[in-house]
């Protein structure tokens, strides 16, 4: 039982640690300063952090899950419910602002001509952070705990018709 939360927390902070390795390769644009666009270390950093993340999330859903059961007040757990939501629509809004000004600093992205990464692929050393932020890391945990309220809520209801 203690390994579980041993790992998530070892995970949460590998995942954190990820954001900072994401931020670091990832080149910021400045005006006449381009790269030539052969090779993109932020890669291995992206690879590395959605595994992390991916595997973190999983093991707080359980624990979530666990802790929700414990919890038997449904308004605690609706609360938490309406808190994991609030904050899934909030990060979604800041990931897309994060978007629009990263499009605006790049001149568009690479299928636009005067882009400073045209015919670049999607993901390049000016877009990495776009697909592993703290936006994307809180959205994962939110999202996390949300489906964990929901499995809860439903087994709840479930077990009450049996």
């Amino acid at each position: 039982m203690k390994l579980k939360y041993w790992a998530a927390l070892i995970g949460m902070i590998l995942s954190i640690l990820c954001v900072f390795a994401v931020d670091i390769t990832t080149f910021k644009y400045r005006v006449g300063r381009g790269i030539s666009g052969n090779g993109n270390p932020g890669l291995i950093a992206l690879a590395l952090s959605w595994t992390f993340f991916t595997v973190t999330l999983t093991l707080l859903a359980f624990i979530f899950v666990d802790f929700l059961k414990r919890k038997s007040n449904k308004l605690i757990q609706l609360a938490v419910a309406t808190l994991s939501a609030t904050l899934l629509i909030s990060m979604v809004f800041a990931e897309l602002r994060a978007i629009n000004i990263l499009e605006k600093n790049l001149n568009g992205f690479s299928s636009d001509r005067d882009s400073v990464v045209f015919r670049f692929t999607l993901i390049n050393q000016y877009t990495n952070t776009l697909f592993y932020n703290w936006y994307i890391l809180i959205f994962g945990i939110a999202l996390a705990l949300f489906i964990s309220c929901l499995i809860v809520l439903y087994g709840n209801r479930k077990n009450k018709n049996s």
